[in-house]
């Protein structure tokens, strides 16, 4: 779980640096190879937790924990597209840098059974949230009543794309702080009001 969570990290780090320079060769291979890795680690992870519920019978703190260790790897996975535009770069980045601290952050808590941690970083997805929403909003205004080319177009989506994935990282992260709220108060909060 510790080298999935890497891994992980890594794959935004990169992420971040494809938004800055898109013509290095060297990045895409990386992450391509980065998503191998996760998707055999997942694998062997899924069949770890299948074998210690059946071998061992495991008590309910030890089940939730295994229970918790199941549900992170399925949100660690993370899809990388290879897109690139300006217009919203500076929002995407913030955006990037925001889940990129928020998946630390609940890696962390959940490992380290940091109660405080895991809240923070369920607070900070409203920030990701405003960060979508407001380029949700603007997009489609700059588009509005233009006739666009091909490349604008396919621009347009591929920001919208973007910022849709990029959100779903910030809700995958807050689920893994989810997943340590119940680890240590043994209390499912998923899908309650904030």
């Amino acid at each position: 779980f510790q080298v999935l969570a890497k891994i992980v990290i890594r794959q935004l780090n990169l992420t971040k640096q494809l938004m800055d320079d898109n013509h290095k060769e060297e990045i895409y291979t990386e992450i391509n190879n980065n998503e191998r890795i996760i998707d055999s680690i997942e694998v062997k992870i899924r069949n770890e937790v299948i074998n210690m519920i059946v071998l061992y019978s495991p008590r309910a703190t030890n089940l939730r924990m295994i229970i918790s260790y199941y549900d992170m790897t399925a949100y660690l996975e993370i899809a990388v597209d290879d897109c690139l535009f300006t217009t919203y770069k500076k929002d995407l980045l913030k955006m990037l840098s925001l889940t990129e601290s928020m998946t630390q952050n609940a890696i962390f808590a959940f490992t380290c059974e940091d109660i405080q941690l895991a809240k923070e970083t369920i607070e900070t997805d409203d920030q990701v949230d405003e960060l979508h929403h407001f380029i949700g909003q603007h997009l489609p205004t700059q588009c509005f009543d233009k006739i666009l080319s091909q490349q604008e177009v396919t621009d347009a989506l591929c920001i919208n794309s973007m910022a849709y994935n990029i959100e779903r990282i910030g809700d995958n992260a807050t689920n893994i702080a989810e997943a340590a709220i119940y680890l240590i108060e043994g209390e499912n909060i998923k899908h309650w009001p904030k």
